[in-house]
């Protein structure tokens, strides 16, 4: 008897850890709302966690700001290897609208890209974003689509 092959397997529960690293609090109403009932991503096995060391997805989501870079920083370097960082919305790779503010550090980037110009939130040396969520804030509908996606990588 031939063994079947199961395409796009998913892993049976996805722990998630968002972290807001300031901003608008579009993306945290939009990311609430993918466990209510119209869209219930616990159908998926995607739950929220407490503690990023316990997480298989950190959410990052919001424009960096100064006072919070480093902490994102300090929080990312002691992440485990397999922990996988997806970018929630567009205000996360870009830092619009509030680019250029006194208070935003900017765009989340990786260290190599770093320029001279203000303070950024830098990814630590060997960690990437394996998935992009676009959108200012993207639907729930989107949320659940890009975690699943992210999960298979």
């Amino acid at each position: 008897m031939a063994k079947a092959r199961v395409k796009n397997k998913l892993p049976l529960s996805i722990a998630i850890f968002p972290l807001n690293m300031g901003g608008s609090n579009a993306c945290r109403l939009e990311l609430a709302a993918i466990f209510g009932p119209p869209y219930n991503a616990a159908r998926y096995g995607i739950w929220l966690t407490s503690s990023p060391r316990q997480a298989d997805l950190i959410l990052l989501f919001g424009s960096a700001t100064i006072k919070a870079a480093p902490i994102i920083h300090r929080l990312l370097v002691g992440l485990p290897e397999d922990v996988k960082l997806v970018a929630l919305s567009s205000e996360t790779a870009s830092a619009a609208p509030f680019k250029g503010a006194y208070g935003i550090a900017g765009p989340l980037v990786p260290e190599a890209e770093e320029g001279s110009g203000p303070l950024r939130a830098v990814l630590p040396e060997g960690r990437q974003i394996v998935a992009y969520i676009a959108g200012s804030p993207p639907d729930p509908q989107t949320i659940i689509e890009g975690i699943l996606q992210a999960a298979r990588v």
